[in-house]
């Protein structure tokens, strides 16, 4: 498979479960909008919740990431400053995504 034919379909693949939790995050909004934030802490600590947090944020992320990625392509004209927003594109939604995943990590597991 070609590389643009993968970012492709990377890209619609990281969309289902990112529709899926979406839906299952705005059903629960509406209890969790009602609730302290003690309340909120046990809610996260259920198995189910912290992996559904976990792929939410694993997929929203790289999706994000791909599609600066798109962005940066088609719209940032010179080869070396469109090598370097792609490094710094990566290196940003990395560093975003790694404390996201901690900080679920940490609460889910009493850390906080």
């Amino acid at each position: 498979m070609q590389k643009n034919s993968t970012h492709w379909l990377v890209t619609r693949l990281t969309t289902l479960p990112l529709a899926a939790l979406f839906i299952y995050f705005i059903t629960q909004g509406a209890y969790l909008t009602t609730r302290v934030r003690m309340e909120f802490i046990g809610w996260l600590q259920k198995p189910f919740v912290t992996g559904a947090v976990l792929v939410f944020i694993l997929c929203a992320f790289w999706h994000a990431q791909l599609g600066m990625e798109e962005v940066i392509i088609d719209y940032v004209p010179s080869a070396k400053a469109q090598k370097l927003s792609l490094l710094v594109n990566k290196l940003v939604f990395l560093i975003l995504g790694a404390a996201c995943l901690y900080a679920t990590y940490a609460i889910s597991y009493g850390k906080f």
